[in-house]
């Protein structure tokens, strides 16, 4: 027998509170709110009215208890119609990407079934230490060129965790892969009626939200981006799954979540909710600031990256919140094609690294070109979203390196991939937290688009290039991660100094143009000598012999000719030898240990290592 009284209103959404005992609650600002429930997708098992003895506040409430709901599924009605809970955990008739189901109930589990994490916990990474990769869950592996079986779902990710380890990456950032409205299916829901939301395309021809950054029931995990909603009620288990795997491979999983007039209490539950029963690792939010100040102090999150753009809120104790720098794009790609002005915010920009939260550089994403598009365009071509290219930034500081869109000139291609490189070099030589947008590392391109937000399809899908250059790309980025990760120096919690504060003979960070020591930074000034000091990290560390250490020095020259860079004196015994260079060998020399050639448009990394210090001498003012 089914025993029905009124519940707690804290605890929004249905929760199971026993032994056939089940609370739901429901905000809503109507005089009444139906709450039904049914038994598997169809039948209707139970109709309760909830009216103003179940309300508290505008919270409607009941608990149900007598009969196990484990398996049953519930949604509510008012005035006729049948709206889902925003606090639904999964959502039915949504498996199919794009499409809208005739006469659809979203309905939702009461109860999910339970999932082995196998001890699995968040992994904690800090920030200093991890690279961040960002993608489109179905975008990814959509395309039949990514030779998974379950091509565009969570499934799919898993295939690639390998790949991604391989690669150096220690942290995915999903882009909404909740259950977010692209077609229109839940807006003025009427179960006799057609959905009358905003985006009806599949009647009326108009844009799909592909990107999802629109209304959604953020409880839920996408079902469209797995391999089995379309047959089992709870398919929470591919998302979890996922966690899990990538976990193993010691790779973090942030959630990107857009709200617009949610509450700060449906925010922070939201989160919390995430993290405890996905074990996701942060979220990067988009959302009021009030709501983001609760997050950022919530004890239950208090070791959970939670990233936005431009935080100047409260920060808690421990060094979880993250800044989206958005001004970092604009600065290193206007350096990168060489215009006017640009080293010295160049070279601020590279040291930033605030010391109560982490900023996150990124040279593409999601809303601009690819990194191939950025060095093969000048201009935007949207045409395929049907708004007369009027949509999309205008200004992309991008460059096509001497002509637009494809081409097979053996010299612009040349030219094209030695600007990514060096656009590469500069992100993971930045201080902070480098993201990379997922393809770019094999040269996925958007054809020029630089705002696919509507498209669902090769233009937006990642196309996973098989070719001798996309390899040979590939295999760049996994050494510069590599080289990253093996010199602390290079991302070093703290903002270094510029200062040698170890009476070592060589600071932290320096900068050297045509004569050592001596930082130029003239308007017309497009090169820069950048030298770190590995000592400074050792000493932290415990790493390496104490009268042993390494020099790094980074050369970068965006100018269209040639340039020479001075190089530090050094004992005779020590030698600059090149590791990384975004051209071929002979772009880069060195003459006497004193002097770097740098060939136009190039980057290179030199080290040198450092036995008997007391011998030294920074010397200054002998070389000019």
């Amino acid at each position: 027998m089914i025993n029905i009284k009124k519940g707690n209103p804290a605890h929004r959404g249905a929760q199971k509170t026993g032994s056939m005992s089940y609370n739901f609650a429901f905000a809503g600002v109507s005089d009444n709110i139906t709450l039904l429930i049914f038994d598997g997708r169809k039948n209707l098992k139970c109709r309760v009215e909830l009216d103003e003895t179940y309300k508290t506040g505008d919270v409607f409430s009941c608990n149900i208890s007598g009969e196990n709901l484990d398996k049953a599924m519930y949604c509510y009605e008012s005035d006729g119609k049948m709206i889902p809970d925003l606090y639904a955990k999964t959502v039915t008739c949504c498996s199919e990407f794009n499409k809208i189901q005739d006469n659809a109930r979203y309905l939702s589990r009461i109860v999910l079934d339970e999932f082995d994490w196998e001890g699995d916990m968040p992994l904690q990474a800090p920030y200093e230490d991890s690279i961040f990769y960002k993608i489109h869950v179905r975008g990814y592996t959509k395309s039949r060129t990514s030779m998974v079986k379950h091509k565009g779902t969570f499934d799919g990710i898993i295939q690639k965790a390998d790949y991604l380890k391989e690669l150096g990456i220690t942290a995915v950032e999903l882009m909404p892969a909740y259950e977010y409205d692209e077609a229109g299916r839940f807006p003025d829901y009427d179960e006799n009626e057609k959905p009358s939301g905003m985006y009806k395309m599949a009647e009326q021809g108009r844009p799909l939200n592909y990107w999802g950054y629109c209304n959604a029931l953020h409880f839920a995990p996408k079902a469209s981006f797995t391999s089995c909603a379309s047959y089992k009620n709870d398919y929470t288990y591919e998302f979890k799954n996922m966690v899990k795997q990538l976990h193993k491979k010691g790779i973090e999983v942030i959630m990107e979540m857009y709200f617009s007039d949610e509450t700060p209490e449906l925010i922070t539950d939201c989160i919390r909710y995430w993290v405890m029963e996905y074990h996701i690792d942060g979220v990067h939010l988009y959302g009021p600031p009030c709501a983001l100040n609760v997050c950022a102090t919530d004890p239950v999150l208090s070791y959970t990256k939670i990233i936005t753009v431009f935080w100047d809120g409260k920060r808690g104790h421990v060094r979880h919140m993250a800044d989206y720098n958005d001004g970092y794009l604009g600065i290193i790609r206007r350096f990168l094609k060489g215009d006017d002005n640009q080293l010295e915010d160049f070279i601020n920009t590279q040291r930033n690294n605030p010391q109560n939260a982490a900023v996150i550089n990124y040279i593409t994403n999601h809303n601009g070109f690819t990194l191939n598009d950025c060095v093969s365009y000048d201009r935007k071509h949207n045409e395929a979203n049907h708004e007369n290219n009027r949509d999309g930034e205008s200004f992309n500081y991008s460059w096509n390196c001497g002509f637009e869109g494809r081409t097979k000139k053996k010299k612009v291609l040349a030219l094209r991939e030695k600007q990514m490189k060096n656009a590469l070099m500069m992100l993971m030589f930045s201080a902070g937290t480098p993201l990379i947008f997922g393809g770019d590392e094999f040269l996925n391109s958007q054809l020029g688009n630089n705002n696919p937000y509507c498209l669902d399809n090769e233009i937006s899908w990642v196309n996973w290039n098989d070719n001798e250059v996309s390899k040979r790309m590939t295999e760049f980025v996994k050494k510069l991660i590599s080289f990253r990760k093996k010199y602390n120096i290079l991302h070093m919690k703290d903002k270094l100094l510029a200062s040698d504060s170890l009476s070592c003979g060589y600071p932290d960070i320096s900068y050297h143009g045509s004569g050592a020591w001596y930082q130029v930074t003239e308007n017309y000034n497009r090169h820069i000598g950048i030298m770190y000091c590995t000592k400074y990290s050792d000493c932290k560390t415990n790493a390496g012999k104490d009268d042993e250490f390494e020099l790094i020095y980074i050369a970068y020259n965006m100018h269209w000719e040639a340039h020479e860079l001075a190089l530090p004196k050094i004992s005779e015994s020590s030698s600059w030898n090149v590791k990384i260079c975004s051209a071929d060998d002979e772009s880069v020399s060195v003459t006497d240990n004193r002097t770097l050639h740098i060939a136009p448009r190039t980057s290179a990394v030199l080290t040198a290592t450092i036995k008997n210090i007391k011998n030294i001498k920074r010397g200054h003012r002998e070389y000019k």
